[in-house]
């Protein structure tokens, strides 16, 4: 049995949520071949690999979004020759239309004698006509040389995946929508193997968030990279074979989005308790603690903003941010600005990459200020070890942390962007023992009970094997956890 896992800016070159995730599920199935695919934005980077690669794990294959700078190009077919059903199929590709037939459109655009190369296709007459149609239909206010190049732009790397090599397994599973879920579509459609989609945030609704916080774009134009995000999302929930969120709040939102409800499913996180069986150490003052990459989207400035608040009140507390700090240097750069101009010097401590259980062993609160998460691994290791946590209103995080029927609460959740309220609840934590025992103490009862590794293991060995059922092939596989 080989599975092959599609990430997109992420295992193994990236460390962080998504990552981690990959690397637990290769490791928890030792006697199943895993693949990885990888694709990154462009060859130009140093990549290097994060983790220490499990032996079922094959092969490696790294695409990059800016391989068809590569693509040797010495003529432009003006001319492409496609049947009037074949262009209308295309014109719909083009035009974002949701009822475009993607069977076809991944044929068309595999057969170099019919579409020539991405560039080709993309300097056709054909191309030309449809988007200067496009244009006088929707946008012709706008600057026409600036239109036209924005479309290229979207679908020339898009093309070109439509013309890469088959990559052979027994199943493709992709860890999000997007480009990743979208080559997904296209192994699906050429093997007629099938294609599972886990997805851990909304990748259509945090592209948007990006979008629209972002200076490099700007009028009617963030619309249409909205609208080509949600456009791809939309084709791997239809040809998805399966559809796995981490909580039933994202379930339903892909249903929203287009997802059949028979095809999707939820399925948690899970944590190696014996990992997490952590024994404190004793230690001076107060420790807040923060697992994370120092990435704009964990919104580490907040973070320090609330410390400073923090330490003006418990003089003897530190605030440890660890993990990667290489990822975005120039935000890297703005947060130890930020901790000098707030004379934070001696209280803030980056740690890089380090054995995380080590500092899990002197933290007496975890604080998580993102603007976006998924189902955060970081608070379930928290959990797991008996600490509280401080955390946004972002993805499953109140359903992680709030009281339920069973346990009461392992944490508190705050509103995003909000340094004070963040700083008033660890205070109010770091100053009532009692209260950070019962939550340390009811967040690892929680993982026991919801959110163990065996459970993860078990869920996604039993989609596969259903998978496999359902395709016609029989396979024995792992219940051995590691």
């Amino acid at each position: 049995m080989v599975i092959c896992i599609i990430a997109e800016g992420s295992y193994p070159y990236i460390t962080g949520g998504v990552s981690a995730w990959i690397h637990q599920l290769i490791q928890g199935m030792p006697e199943v071949h895993f693949k990885i695919l990888s694709l990154m934005p462009s060859f130009k980077e140093n990549l290097e690999y994060r983790y220490r690669l499990p032996s079922n794990l094959i092969e490696i294959k790294t695409i990059y979004l800016d391989d068809y700078l590569k693509l040797n190009h010495k003529s432009i077919n003006k001319k492409l020759n496609f049947n009037t059903d074949e262009a209308e199929n295309l014109e719909k590709f083009l035009s974002m239309d949701k009822e475009c037939d993607w069977s076809q459109v991944i044929k068309l655009l595999r057969n170099k004698a019919k579409a020539g190369n991405s560039i080709d296709f993309l300097q056709s007459t054909f191309f030309w006509d449809t988007v200067l149609k496009m244009y006088n239909e929707r946008f012709a206010d706008e600057i026409f040389n600036t239109f036209f190049w924005t479309i290229r732009t979207m679908m020339l790397p898009f093309i070109n995946l439509f013309q890469g090599n088959i990559i052979e397994a027994d199943i493709y599973h992709a860890v999000s929508t997007g480009y990743a879920g979208i080559l997904g579509v296209y192994m699906r459609e050429l093997t007629g193997n099938p294609f599972l989609l886990t997805e851990h945030g909304i990748y259509a609704r945090e592209r948007e968030e990006e979008i629209l916080k972002a200076k490099w774009v700007t009028g009617v134009y963030k619309q249409l990279w909205i609208d080509f995000f949600y456009f791809i999302s939309r084709a791997a929930y239809k040809n998805a074979d399966k559809i796995v969120s981490l909580f039933e709040r994202n379930r339903n939102i892909q249903v929203q989005l287009g997802a059949e409800i028979e095809k999707t499913i939820v399925i948690p996180n899970g944590v190696d308790l014996e990992r997490y069986n952590i024994v404190k150490k004793a230690h001076k003052g107060y420790n807040v603690g923060a697992i994370l990459r120092i990435v704009p989207i964990k919104d580490v400035m907040t973070m320090i903003r609330a410390f400073k608040i923090v330490k003006d009140i418990v003089k003897t507390s530190k605030l440890y941010l660890i993990g990667p700090m290489d990822e975005d240097k120039d935000y890297y750069n703005q947060c130890a600005e930020l901790i000098k101009i707030l004379s934070l010097e001696e209280s803030v401590i980056f740690t890089g990459r380090v054995d995380v259980k080590e500092y899990l062993k002197i933290i007496d609160v975890l604080v998580l200020t993102s603007i976006s998460e998924g189902q955060p691994l970081v608070i379930l290791e928290g959990m797991a070890s008996e600490i509280p946590t401080v955390s946004t209103d972002v993805g499953s995080c109140r359903e992680l942390l709030e009281a339920d029927e069973n346990e009461g609460s392992c944490g508190i959740v705050t509103s995003l962007v909000s340094p004070k309220e963040t700083a008033e609840q660890i205070i109010k934590l770091l100053k009532d023992n009692v209260m950070k025992e019962n939550m340390g103490y009811n967040g690892r009862r929680r993982v026991e009970r919801k959110y163990s590794m065996e459970k993860f293991i078990n869920s996604y060995a039993s989609i596969y094997k259903e998978l496999e059922f359902n395709y016609g092939r029989n396979w024995i596989y792992s219940k051995k956890i590691i």
